[in-house]
């Protein structure tokens, strides 16, 4: 249950540390670019550091060998929550037409949970 709960945490502060880069990567480039384009940016730039840091720090991977399994699978999943975000953002913006920097937030209330249930029970799940 211990490790459980550090894992839980340490995913937490390695997506809200992804999560802030990703939001300032947003604020950064949504004037210069459509919006729905600046949160693939954030996503694509940000995911690399997600996958080594839960790999190596929070589910501790023992080998590389493991990698080669859990990165095909991190990135479908991370996949399918990037298509998800961009679907939310551009609901945000273009449906509901409320404010372009709030839309980030609107999406990762949903991303988030989805994501962690993936990593936990899917990408990184003990064997």
């Amino acid at each position: 249950m211990r490790q459980k709960l550090k894992q839980f945490i340490g995913f937490g502060l390695v997506g809200g540390v992804n999560t802030i880069l990703t939001y300032l990567i947003y604020l950064t480039l949504y004037q210069l670019i459509n919006p729905t384009a600046a949160m693939g940016v954030g996503y694509g730039l940000t995911s690399m550091f997600g996958l080594f840091l839960n790999d190596t720090w929070v589910f501790k991977a023992k080998d590389r060998r493991q990698l080669k399994t859990v990165a095909p699978r991190y990135y479908l999943s991370y996949g399918l929550t990037f298509i998800l975000s961009l679907v939310l953002t551009s609901f945000w913006n273009d449906f509901l037409r409320l404010p372009k920097p709030l839309a980030p937030m609107f999406a990762l209330m949903i991303t988030v949970p989805t994501n962690f249930l993936l990593s936990k029970f899917w990408v990184f799940r003990e064997k």
